[in-house]
């Protein structure tokens, strides 16, 4: 039955541009060689009243090719073309959908200054867009090592170009790593992680200044993580005295292997 079939392969097709039903005629098709719309029926699970559309529109595609008779055959073209003209045609598609978007110039009659961004790829898209911007001072706050461990190769470039503050709550627990750490004191650490609005619980886990015009803090509300991104440089000034002023008052220094 069908479900001896990889599932993830399904998904992948799925990804690139096909349906469920025809991910699963398709790849019905490569695994029969050549086959009826009832035996890939039969091997799939794709409905019956369903199957022979789905294989006319493969054809169409240029998935598979088609021997008319009585019953009609469907044979599949190489997987290896097939995937080669969708790699193309989603390039070329890309391309085209970049330049229609860059081409767009509305006017806008003010942005607002906070954004929410709730999908990890979106969060971490935005810091490295941040990183990659700083010109004199960055200010970074993070109660887990995961931050620095990911973007420990863009700090390390902006420990040499600008004033580079990194702040922790529990120095133990980033001993391994390469920087110099300031430490909060303990009632802003546990401040922070015992926040209740509504109900709802909220926890800081990172907290960034760029040049004092923008900010980015990544926090979890219940079950859901997200980032607000402030561009707005008196709110970032006052974030940042909050910082100064919680902080014990001396630098930890951090061997470097």
């Amino acid at each position: 039955m069908f479900s001896q079939i990889n599932p993830q392969l399904i998904r992948n097709l799925e990804r690139l541009g096909l349906t469920e039903n025809e991910a699963k005629a398709y790849v019905g098709v490569v695994s029969l060689r050549e086959a009826t719309a009832r035996e890939v029926h039969e091997l799939t699970n794709v409905p019956r009243a369903k199957i022979y559309e789905v294989l006319k529109v493969l054809v169409k595609k240029g998935y598979l090719e088609v021997r008319q008779g009585s019953p009609t055959y469907f044979r599949a073209v190489d997987p290896k073309q097939v995937i080669g003209k969708i790699k193309d045609e989603f390039i070329n598609c890309a391309i085209e959908t970049l330049d229609q978007l860059n081409e767009l110039s509305y006017e806008l009659p003010k942005t607002s200054p906070v954004w929410c961004i709730q999908s990890e790829w979106g969060i971490k898209n935005r810091i490295r867009e941040i990183l990659s911007g700083v010109k004199e001072e960055l200010i970074v706050f993070s109660s887990g090592p995961e931050f620095f461990q990911e973007f420990e190769v863009d700090l390390k470039k902006l420990e040499k170009t600008c004033r580079l503050t990194l702040i922790v709550n529990d120095l133990e627990r980033f001993k391994s790593l390469p920087f110099e750490f300031r430490v909060t004191t303990k009632e802003f650490a546990d401040f922070i992680s015992n926040i209740v609005i509504d109900g709802v619980q909220y926890d800081e886990q990172f907290f960034m200044i760029a040049d004092g015009k923008e900010s980015i803090g990544v926090h979890s509300a219940g079950n859901t993580r997200e980032a607000v991104v402030i561009k707005l440089p008196v709110v970032c000034y006052m974030q940042k005295m909050i910082y100064d002023r919680v902080l014990e008052p001396s630098f930890i220094k951090k061997d470097l292997p």
